[in-house]
């Protein structure tokens, strides 16, 4: 990277690319308004073991930079960065009970940008979910995860599901005829 770009914080382009959803396979897409506290508490229905969360670009500060700076770990698999410009911070902190219960508890009393941008959770080197522009595009989900959990997750946070074949074939729904 040049001067200009580490001058004006811009994102190296090799951290540009890392695992995410593939939109050549299956994917669940969530639409609807959430928020991260209704998000955290309704994790559980969809994550295997050792997950790990992953929030970027946001504003932590007070309680909220002290639990990231507390919990996070270093980086298990490289999440395909999704900020050019500035170049956030990131933070990944394992999908624990304790970890997801305390986030909820501190997201009732901040605004959700102030935890991230971008929302990821990843698993054994694969994204489970994809959260870019959290709260303004859709919610996706790998489409390992079967309808019944979906649907449970989605529930919780009263959006809506749709399965893709692949990011241009949307699969019928037998709950749509």
């Amino acid at each position: 990277m040049g001067i200009l770009g580490k001058l004006f914080r811009v994102t190296p382009k090799e951290e540009l690319n890392g695992i995410k959803i593939d939109l050549n396979e299956p994917f669940w897409e969530l639409e609807g308004k959430t928020d991260f506290t209704y998000l955290l508490r309704a994790l559980p229905e969809i994550l295997p073991e050792n997950s790990i969360l992953y929030f970027e670009g946001g504003s932590p500060s007070g309680p909220l930079l002290d639990f990231l700076n507390t919990q996070s770990i270093p980086e298990q698999t490289h999440v395909a960065v999704g900020t050019l410009w500035p170049r956030p911070d990131y933070y990944h902190v394992p999908a624990t009970k304790q970890n997801i219960t305390t986030l909820a508890d501190i997201t009732e009393r901040i605004a959700e940008p102030e935890l991230a941008i971008h929302f990821h959770v990843y698993s054994s080197g694969e994204i489970i979910l994809e959260w870019h522009d959290a709260f303004t595009q859709p919610m996706l989900l790998t489409g390992k995860l079967t309808r019944d959990k979906v649907q449970a997750f989605s529930d919780k946070l009263r959006m809506k599901i749709t399965k893709w074949k692949n990011a241009s074939e949307q699969e019928n729904q037998p709950d749509a005829e």
